[in-house]
């Protein structure tokens, strides 16, 4: 009887042991977006975009522009600089409050997509960043950088928990 339980035991022990790195993996999983843990690479490419917005919200928008850009073909596109005009922005939109990351999603291993939410005063602003790594360098540059309102095609996702609070 005394072999059967401790049997029992180290079973139940090595089914915990494993069943704690997988909840482990499933949370990562959770925080990533469903792409698997946040890695170094997508963890580069969000702090990149979310400089990008820190530094809008704090009125340093030419700085900003030019720190994202650096090596992007956009860079040397001065119709799509144009384009994004933070004065013209503010006027509409109100003043910037805080930027939100809604998704940042590996395409292949090449590429990857974030989709972020500026709040502003009078409504948000969608902008959409891509990033693709650049075989000679390896870097990740800015090959899309765009903004919309088109709050319909937002993909689903949960907010994040606070506090711990289910």
């Amino acid at each position: 009887m005394k072999g059967r339980y401790l049997f029992a035991l180290f079973t139940a022990a090595a089914c915990l042991a494993l069943a704690v790195p997988h909840a482990t993996t499933a949370n990562n999983l959770m925080q990533a977006g469903g792409n698997g843990a946040l890695d170094d690479e997508l963890a580069k490419a969000n702090s990149r975009a979310s400089a990008f917005l820190r530094d809008v919200v704090n009125g340093r928008t030419d700085e900003a522009l030019n720190d994202l850009l650096i090596d992007s073909p956009l860079e040397r596109d001065p119709e799509k600089l144009t384009q994004l005009t933070y004065g013209q922005l503010e006027m509409r939109f109100g003043e910037f409050l805080r930027g939100e990351k809604l998704t940042l999603d590996r395409i292949g291993g090449s590429m990857i997509r974030g989709v972020y939410l500026m709040h502003c005063q009078r409504f948000p602003i969608v902008w959409r960043l891509t990033f693709y790594r650049d075989d000679a360098t390896g870097e990740w540059i800015v090959i899309s950088l765009s903004y919309d309102t088109q709050y319909d095609k937002l993909p689903a996702v949960e907010p994040p928990r606070v506090g711990g609070l289910p």
